[in-house]
C-alpha cells in the first residue's frame, strides 16, 4: 500500500508586520470593518488616513465596539432612521433614544429575535 506524502510549500502563510482596523456604519446603517495591512507602521499609518478620508467624504460614520454608531463630533446616531440618539437617565440607567415618526421609541439598535427594531 502507498502512502501518499503531504509536501509543504517551503514558506507558510505569514501575517503583515503591521495592521489596523476600523469599524464603520455605512448610510445604509451596515455596519462593516475594513482592514488594512503594511509593511511598517509609517505605511500603515499613510493608507489609513486615506481610507479614513474617504469614509467620511462618503457619508459613513464610525462605530465603537458594542455597535454604538456615532457621527459628526461624537453625537449618537441611529443607523435605522438616520438621526441624532439623545442620552437619557432614569433610576441609575443610562440608554440612547429617539422617538419614531409613529410615535414609538428608537434605541438605534435591531432586535435580536428578529423584528424591525427596539
Amino acid at each position: 500500500m502507498a502512502i501518499d506524502q503531504i509536501v509543504k510549500p517551503d514558506v507558510l502563510f505569514t501575517e503583515s508586520p503591521a495592521s489596523w482596523n476600523t469599524r464603520y456604519v455605512t448610510p445604509e446603517g451596515f455596519v462593516c470593518q475594513l482592514t488594512i495591512r503594511g509593511e511598517s507602521g509609517k505605511d500603515l499609518l499613510e493608507r489609513a488616513d486615506t481610507a479614513l478620508t474617504f469614509l467620511l467624504a462618503h457619508g459613513y460614520f464610525p462605530c465603537d465596539n458594542n455597535n454604538n454608531h456615532y457621527r459628526g463630533t461624537g453625537s449618537k446616531w441611529c443607523p435605522i432612521h438616520q438621526c441624532e440618539i439623545k442620552r437619557r437617565e432614569k433610576d441609575g440607567k443610562t440608554w440612547y433614544s429617539h422617538k419614531t415618526d409613529v410615535g414609538g421609541w428608537c434605541r438605534g439598535k435591531l432586535q435580536k429575535e428578529g423584528g424591525t427594531h427596539d
